[in-house]
């Protein structure tokens, strides 16, 4: 590890060595995840240099000393050194009044070395870690003209994964987003407080990617749909997220729980449905991985024409269980809404269709525009079953009824179809 610097910038370059990194902490994390990473800080000072210093005795003891012509500052504990904390070594230990306390950082910029060769203008993907002392530092110390210099040189990306923040970490985001415009936020498995979340969600107009986990997304639902000037934020959540609503475990998997499935309560549906009846485009809807109680099922049906949907074939089993209900005319419109939802793939496989949720189904494809691929196999498919279906199944284009308990009779009623309707590809 070494340093180095000339008027007026300071460099702090950070890269492997000889010496194992420290196993744990800030500087560890950082260290795992940024084997070559550079720290320009642009200060109105004199020229002065950076050494580095190892003891023997200890092969995860760091330490650096910063000197100039006048005066030395204390040693200090490289493991506990993050970005922001380089401006505060910066002070004498000799006198408050030393030329050195009287630094100010101007701006700066992080370079990302390969670890072939240094290029310059490289993107630096800082952790979490690093990057939230980095906005807390500019927060306090009010320097909104670091805004722009930090997202450039991060590519307008801001980190906080995995993150407990407090209210001074939510206050520097907020600073960060009002001088900011187009910038990414990831917040997954990132903890924010209660109250937070309400004075930070009309600031979602300067993120054009937020990427959050499951449980923080419900929160921020929740917290649109709470009061009328909360509302109109939705269409920014809504934005931000890209029109996407993703519940499912693929990208927000919680490891300290011990089920990846989550049950979506009638509340969380009434405002999941609040939020997308205010869409103004469609909505990609993605439960896999829930379960949904049956009073929130009813809340869904209300927006599916408006989503597209994508979910576990036990949730949609669960919808199609739905279809039938109230008047004919209450059963059309669900059909309909239904297979709008669902779009051009439709897949049943390894899933026990019986008489009631082949009714359904029938209904659904009685109405389907779109829908070109059905997949039905090991569906434990009867006569009586695929009765049921025929005569909707000439609109499907690739259809695979294979693995079923299906006799010699339907198999015939099957190929007729088949063999008179040139839009049906594959069977």
């Amino acid at each position: 590890m070494g340093f180095s610097a000339s008027s007026p910038r300071l460099q702090l370059s950070l890269w492997k060595a000889s010496y194992p990194p420290p196993s744990a902490g800030l500087w560890g994390e950082c260290w795992a995840s940024q084997p070559s990473v550079s720290l320009n800080l642009t200060l109105t000072h004199k020229p002065f240099s950076l050494k580095r210093k190892q003891d023997s005795s200890s092969e995860a003891s760091h330490t650096c000393t910063l000197s100039d012509k006048d005066s030395d500052v204390k040693v200090v504990n490289l493991d506990r050194l993050s970005g922001v904390m380089v401006m505060k070594l910066l002070k004498s230990s000799e006198s408050s009044e030393s030329s050195c306390s009287s630094l100010q950082l101007k701006s700066f910029s992080l370079i990302q070395n390969t670890n072939t060769a240094a290029k310059e203008g490289a993107v630096a993907e800082l952790t979490s870690s690093f990057v939230l002392p980095i906005i807390r530092e500019i927060y306090e110390t009010g320097s909104a003209h670091c805004v722009s210099s930090l997202l450039s040189s991060i590519n307008n990306f801001i980190n906080l994964n995995s993150r407990e923040l407090d209210s001074v970490h939510c206050a520097a985001l907020r600073f960060i987003l009002q001088h900011c415009t187009a910038v990414s936020l990831s917040l997954l498995w990132t903890s924010i407080p209660e109250g937070e979340l309400e004075s930070t969600v009309p600031l979602l107009n300067h993120v054009s990617h937020l990427s959050v986990d499951r449980l923080l997304l419900l929160r921020l639902l929740h917290c649109c749909s709470a009061s009328e000037p909360q509302q109109g934020a939705a269409a920014l959540l809504l934005s931000a997220l890209r029109h996407r609503l993703d519940f499912s475990c693929s990208s927000a998997l919680d490891l300290t729980e011990h089920t990846q499935t989550h049950t979506l309560s009638s509340k969380d549906c009434r405002v999941i449905s609040m939020t997308i009846q205010r869409a103004s485009t469609q909505i990609q809807l993605i439960l896999h991985d829930c379960e949904i109680e049956e009073s929130g099922l009813e809340q869904l049906f209300t927006i599916l024409h408006k989503v597209s949907l994508h979910c576990s074939k036990a949730l949609l089993l669960q919808f199609l269980s739905h279809v039938h209900v109230g008047t004919e005319l209450e059963s059309v419109r669900r059909a309909v809404a239904l297979s709008k939802a669902l779009g051009e793939e439709v897949d049943f496989s390894q899933t026990q269709l019986d008489l009631q949720a082949c009714r359904s189904l029938a209904l659904v494809l009685e109405h389907s525009e779109g829908l070109s691929e059905l997949d039905l196999s090991h569906c434990q498919l009867t006569d009586h079953c695929l009765e049921l279906l025929l005569p909707h199944l000439n609109k499907i284009q690739v259809l695979d009824l294979s693995h079923n308990n299906i006799t010699d009779v339907s198999a015939k009623r099957i190929y007729d179809i088949v063999s008179t309707n040139s839009n049906i590809h594959t069977v």
